[in-house]
């Protein structure tokens, strides 16, 4: 009989012993899987937040002298009129960018040009399309965009009304 007891309290013991090692194995186990979770949230944050970015230095502005212009195709009135629109988009001043076009058809159809930070250099050239009755004016310069700085190239298009008042037609 005792060795009867004794092989039914080894048994029990093992049986504890082993329920032990699995409930542990168990438990390892969530602890593990809570880890892995924890682990992974931050991974993803790391991967969704951006390093910081060092922000590019760029002076917007129009650093353009247009009475030093000497092209006879640019008018006073022409000179006006890129200047105003050049200010208006540096300073964002809508207003003043839609009133330097014919009319307010043309200056909707031209809205996605607006805005941005641009630095206005040069008058790259000037010339004239007479099938058209245009003067194209091209102004160089840079933009800023997406933290670096662009080259910008934008042409001018200037057609005179029935009373002689040049206005900006086109901007490609």
């Amino acid at each position: 009989m005792k060795k009867k007891t004794s092989t039914i309290l080894l048994s029990v013991a093992l049986v504890v012993a082993l329920s032990a090692c699995g409930n542990a194995t168990e438990n390892s186990s969530e602890a593990n899987q809570t880890s892995k979770q924890e682990n992974g949230a931050t991974e993803e944050q790391a991967a969704t937040e951006k390093p910081a970015e060092t922000k590019v230095e760029f002076e917007k502005g129009v650093f353009i002298d247009l009475e030093k212009e000497n092209n006879p195709l640019l008018n006073e009135q022409i000179k006006a009129v890129l200047k105003k629109n050049l200010d208006a988009q540096v300073n964002l001043d809508e207003e003043a960018f839609r009133s330097t076009f014919k009319d307010l058809k043309t200056a909707d159809a031209y809205m996605g040009t607006f805005g941005g930070e641009y630095k206005f250099t040069k008058i790259y050239n000037i010339s004239e399309d007479k099938t058209k009755d245009q003067i194209l004016v091209n102004v160089t310069g840079e933009m800023l965009r997406d933290n670096a700085i662009e080259d910008a190239a934008i042409t001018y298009y200037f057609a005179a009304d029935a009373e002689g008042k040049w206005s900006i037609v086109a901007i490609d």
